[in-house]
């Protein structure tokens, strides 16, 4: 049971016991898993990286009349809105850019080497000083 302590300006406070909550009535805060149990109850379904992958790669084929209409009904998952939004905002082509890099894949990039590495000297060179410091 909460207790009243007084306050150093003046008046009282309302202190909880430790492991109370001043809100007992108070809506709890929804956790992952919870919002998981309720998506899955309203049939929502997990979209597979394969999924993902198909939707990028067919919203760049779209014409931009075609893409504008995508993004304007509501009905839409928010990956295409908030994707075609983005390839017909003014960065269309780092967007696009970044869903082909998503859904293809970054190409290979080679690095050459030439030439040696040369140890001698070495990098680090350790004196065994006495205390005298020679």
């Amino acid at each position: 049971m909460a207790k009243q302590v007084p306050a150093r300006n003046g008046g009282t406070l309302t202190r909880p016991e430790k492991g109370e909550t001043m809100n007992p009535n108070g809506r709890p805060r929804k956790t992952i898993s919870a919002v998981n149990v309720e998506l899955e109850a309203s049939g929502a379904t997990e979209a597979t990286k394969q999924d993902i992958t198909s939707c990028y790669l067919r919203l760049i084929q779209l014409s931009i009349p075609e893409l504008e209409a995508k993004i304007k009904d509501s009905q839409q998952p928010a990956l295409v809105r908030i994707v075609g939004k983005a390839i017909l905002s003014g960065k269309g082509f780092d967007v696009i850019e970044k869903v082909l890099d998503r859904g293809i894949g970054k190409p290979d990039q080679k690095v050459e080497h030439s030439g040696e590495i040369k140890t001698d000297p070495p990098i680090f060179v350790f004196k065994n000083l006495n205390h005298d410091g020679k």
